[in-house]
């Protein structure tokens, strides 16, 4: 049993370490793009911070149903159907160009929202023709990360990794010379790092798609064959998966949301020390994410083979993964929280003496939140590689909803607890809902249910 705990561990780690590059990669991109952008200006800085929100929100939700592309050709491979590798993807590239077209149109309707919504008037001629010129760099987005799922299940993961470092060096280089017109470019402002994501986008999707053609390794799975481009009962399976992890992710987005809107009615201080607790999970909850995706991969796999117990095994390994490092980054916060502080307020300043003590009382909270929530993220990607999907959407989405926002807005406000209300009570329902899951995917896992579940896939 230890052999195999370090065996899957082992695994776990090698695939989800390009993953996490490739997560990391797509960060520095945004933080330098910003950084070029701020030295344009405070309007062009803060329709820069606009447009980012908007952005990685809608390229989320639009990439969040292709994850069932990496499970889906994982249950494959562990059966040995290779030959049916082929007509999945081609759905998932057309599946990619729907979606990446209604993304687009999302992006192009944004500007008039806004303008609905009261936003400053001094950032909205900025935010329109970055919006339009990042519309054209969806499609091919959603197609590159269509291929990115084939390549984690076949293990050339590092294949992801090469094309993000080359998507990075090219998108800094000309974004920057977009936005301030070097080599005899135009100055486009910061509307160039938008063109610059576009082409970038295009140029590595063209790239990307005359490697996996021309590669051998990819021959087997017959990727351009000319017929099984469409067929309803594969779609339908497809959308069985995909549809509740779209949901899911699209629901939590919109409950983190209520979440900062409660937290600005609390004033500028609170909102100050949120964005500090916002900063520290954003970086620490990519760890789940990774683990969680490569543990949805082989356990697809091991369940493809009907190696039941190593579904289990992987899930728990994946599980002890994240608890580890999730509670090594706690320990940074309880031991040394006036480093992390000092990232984003001058701790030695008197003046900012009341925020700095909140700040350390809310990272103490934060820590326990980010365990718990890692630890659910990982059990529902466990959960999709055994193909459980509905179930535990519907748990988390009424956890949150009907719990966990209630119980922080009653916290926060009736009961006067102020951010630590909002941040002890949201967090809350999702220690319910890992618990739950945990349950749930011990329960899938052992013996009869196993079975069952393997049965009813087929």
């Amino acid at each position: 049993m230890q052999n195999n705990r370090f065996f899957y561990c082992s695994e776990i780690v090698r695939l989800a370490t390009p993953i996490l590059g490739v997560r990391i990669l797509y960060i520095g991109v945004n933080f330098i793009g910003m950084l070029f952008i701020a030295r344009l200006g405070v309007h062009e800085l803060a329709a820069g911070a606009l447009v980012t929100a908007l952005c990685n929100t809608v390229t989320v939700v639009a990439m969040s149903p292709l994850l069932a592309v990496g499970i889906v050709v994982g249950r494959l491979l562990g059966e040995g159907r290779p030959d049916q590798v082929g007509p999945e993807v081609r759905q998932a590239w057309l599946v990619s160009i729907a979606v990446g077209a209604l993304a687009a149109l999302v992006l192009l309707a944004l500007p008039a929202l806004l303008t609905r919504l009261d936003e400053p008037r001094e950032v909205l001629p900025l935010v329109g023709p970055y919006l339009r010129a990042m519309s054209w760099g969806v499609i091919p987005s959603l197609l590159m990360a269509s291929c990115h799922q084939i390549f984690f299940p076949v293990r050339k993961g590092y294949l992801v990794f090469a094309f993000s470092v080359l998507n990075l060096a090219l998108t800094l280089g000309l974004g920057y010379a977009l936005i301030y017109g070097r080599l005899g470019l135009p100055a486009l402002g910061m509307v160039g790092w938008a063109y610059a994501i576009s082409i970038v986008n295009w140029l590595l999707m063209l790239a990307m798609a005359g490697y996996v053609w021309l590669s051998k390794d990819f021959a087997r799975y017959r990727l351009f064959a000319k017929r099984g481009w469409w067929d309803r009962a594969r779609l339908s399976a497809f959308m069985h998966i995909s549809l509740p992890i779209t949901l899911q992710f699209s629901s939590e987005l919109f409950a983190f949301s209520v979440i900062n809107i409660m937290v600005g009615w609390l004033g500028v201080g609170a909102l100050s020390v949120q964005q500090i607790l916002i900063q520290c999970s954003t970086v620490a909850l990519m760890i789940p994410m990774g683990v969680g995706q490569a543990s949805s991969i082989l356990i697809s796999i091991a369940a493809g083979k009907r190696e039941l117990e190593s579904t289990r095994q992987i899930g728990m390994t994946g599980l002890f993964v994240v608890s580890t490092v999730l509670c090594a980054i706690a320990l940074v916060y309880v031991l040394a929280p006036a480093s992390v502080i000092g990232l984003y307020l001058n701790v030695d300043s008197a003046g900012n003496a009341g925020l700095v003590e909140l700040a350390r009382t809310m990272l103490m909270v934060t820590a326990l939140a980010q365990l718990v929530d890692g630890a659910r993220n990982q059990l529902l990607a466990a959960l999709r590689g055994v193909r459980d999907v509905w179930v535990p959407m519907w748990t988390n989405m009424a956890l949150l909803w009907c719990v966990g926002l209630p119980l922080a807005y009653m916290l926060a406000f009736p009961m006067k607890l102020g951010l630590l209300g909002i941040n002890v009570g949201f967090p809350s329902a999702i220690a319910i809902g890992a618990v739950l899951m945990l349950a749930r995917f011990l329960g899938k896992t052992s013996g009869a249910s196993a079975v069952a579940a393997a049965r009813a896939s087929n």
